[in-house]
């Protein structure tokens, strides 16, 4: 009997570290609109491989457009970026992305901030 709840307690604390430990695989998306509409902060949950890209479309309507072989954000939300005047940019971990959306893998608990801003890398954004 005793052998028998040696094995059912050992169960039941490797369900609950299991549960413990995957409660924190997580990443935040904050998107910042502007003015134009409230801030979000929002929790989705981590997964190997998932994307800056992935985790935005999980928190909010996501719009993409193909320019030419990249992917770009082209509206969260319904908020649309117009190119050379205010357009979507992400920053990880308070760090400026240095990859598309698409192909900007996430690490666990990190913390991505879109923000609608000023265009200041398309040619001819009328400065």
């Amino acid at each position: 009997m005793k052998y028998l709840q040696k094995i059912v307690m050992m169960f039941v604390l490797f369900v609950v570290l299991t549960a413990a430990c995957g409660a924190g695989q997580k990443v935040t998306v904050e998107i910042d609109y502007g003015g134009l509409q409230q801030n979000r902060k929002v929790d989705i949950k981590w997964k190997q491989g998932i994307t800056a890209l992935d985790a935005l479309q999980s928190a909010a309507q996501t719009e993409t457009r193909l320019i030419g072989d990249h992917l770009l954000v082209a509206s969260i939300d319904g908020v649309e970026g117009q190119v050379g005047i205010k357009v979507w940019y992400y920053r990880i971990n308070d760090k400026s992305a240095t990859l598309f959306a698409d192909k900007c893998i996430l690490n666990e608990d990190d913390c991505m901030r879109w923000t609608y801003t000023k265009d200041v890398c398309s040619p001819g954004r009328g400065e």
